[in-house]
């Protein structure tokens, strides 16, 4: 369970929940614990998974502050795929309510290779399924609140850029003002392009804005979207002001490569020249693009 974002509401122990590593197979030949990268994988195979979960009742209840005639939980697991540190996609959703007469559950399911995209993102969450009768003081209270959660990200095709997101106070970390009350912040610099996309760029939440890191924990797609459009438009705007920006010839795995890849998408067969021009004269233009180039799908 993610433990940086402070819950208003007690959260259950990995002790709670008996989760055995996730496994996958290649066309259901052959099961292997799922790790960084998937090998010999391509889009005419399809990958299977699966995964065994037990929720423990005691433990539940005892983490939660709940009688356990009031425990009402639910456990999903949600499959997405596509570049980037979040789903493009997501391929499908299964839910099912915890039996206490029966609390293991063996997940199974297989994803079709042509839905499949970079990566596979596995993710597994117990939420509550009902409102408690007998709530303690800081018991979860609201139908979907999530108790525990993980994730694994498995890599199908190549090597991704990502970059360290974290919580901080943005009010230290930029020295007060009214920088400080903003919801997010990206730590980058544009003097030298050919670094590391993964070590040039890091991403701070603001750990006092509660509300808007609810909805990034509750992967609100709204918010996403406004967090990796001014992540796109910021690199690529800075990208374009500098004279020698060229889309074509880029280091592999670099800051400029990964500005040219998202350039590249926004506007598919057109040079440099012509992107300037549109961030020069038509720049409400060019952020609506990456409004819409942020845009997470779903199934």
């Amino acid at each position: 369970m993610n433990r940086r974002i402070a819950f208003p509401f007690l959260t259950l122990s990995d002790a709670a929940v008996e989760a055995t590593p996730w496994e996958v197979s290649i066309d259901g030949v052959e099961w292997v614990e799922a790790g960084d990268f998937l090998s010999n994988w391509d889009s005419s195979s399809d990958i299977h998974v699966r995964r065994r979960f037990k929720v423990l009742r005691e433990i539940v209840a005892a983490d939660l502050s709940l009688p356990i005639e009031d425990l009402n939980l639910s456990l999903g697991v949600r499959i997405g795929t596509g570049q980037g540190r979040l789903p493009r996609l997501v391929v499908s959703r299964h839910t099912r309510a915890v039996d206490w007469e029966n609390p293991a559950w063996q997940f199974e399911s297989v994803i079709k290779g042509g839905m499949l995209s970079m990566v596979l993102d596995l993710h597994a969450q117990v939420t509550l399924a009902s409102s408690p009768n007998r709530p303690g003081v800081l018991s979860p209270t609201s139908v979907g609140d999530r108790l525990w959660s993980d994730s694994v990200r498995i890599r199908l095709e190549g090597e991704e850029p990502r970059f360290p997101i974290e919580t901080a106070d943005l009010g230290q970390i930029l020295g007060g003002g009214l920088q400080g009350d903003a919801p997010w912040y990206l730590h980058w610099s544009p003097r030298d392009w050919n670094r590391d996309f993964h070590g040039a760029v890091r991403l701070y939440l603001n750990r006092n804005a509660i509300e808007f890191l609810e909805r990034i924990e509750n992967e609100d797609p709204h918010t996403l979207q406004l967090v990796l459009a001014d992540i796109m438009s910021q690199i690529c705007e800075r990208f374009l002001v500098d004279a020698d920006a060229d889309i074509v010839e880029t280091e592999p795995g670099s800051l400029a490569a990964q500005a040219a890849t998202w350039l590249r998408k926004a506007w598919p067969g057109k040079d440099v020249a012509f992107i300037r021009s549109v961030l020069e004269s038509r720049p409400g233009v060019f952020r609506a693009t990456f409004l819409s180039l942020a845009e997470l799908g779903e199934a």
